[in-house]
């Protein structure tokens, strides 16, 4: 049994969509109003401003994309809007790893083995 999806709350799914989509290169699957599909290289996330479950706000989550460069990698996010948080940097437990936010508080570690 694997994960394979994760659901994230957000406040426009169109925009968070494309955002991810140019940001990180995940490939856009479902792009409505309501509901986004991306697949994040086997993993499927899925973006509402809705669900059937009460939710609240994003808070401690971290998503972890395994890169070739991490400079190239945080460039490309930045440009499509994400805001640098941390790094480039080389971690304690070793991976070269840069910390990156948005869209509605979405962290994700761009990062390599080192």
């Amino acid at each position: 049994m694997a994960v394979q999806a994760i659901d994230l709350r957000v406040d426009d799914v169109s925009a968070a969509t494309q955002m991810l989509s140019a940001a990180y290169g995940w490939r856009v699957l479902s792009d409505d109003p309501n509901f986004g599909e991306l697949d994040a290289g086997g993993l499927r996330v899925m973006l509402s401003r809705d669900a059937m479950v009460p939710w609240g706000e994003l808070n401690g989550l971290i998503l972890h994309q395994y890169v070739d460069d991490v400079g190239v990698a945080v460039n490309r996010a930045v440009a499509a809007g994400a805001e640098l948080l941390a790094g480039p940097l080389r971690t304690d437990w070793g991976t070269e790893a840069a910390y990156l936010r948005g869209p509605d508080q979405l962290i994700v570690d761009l990062c390599r083995d080192v």
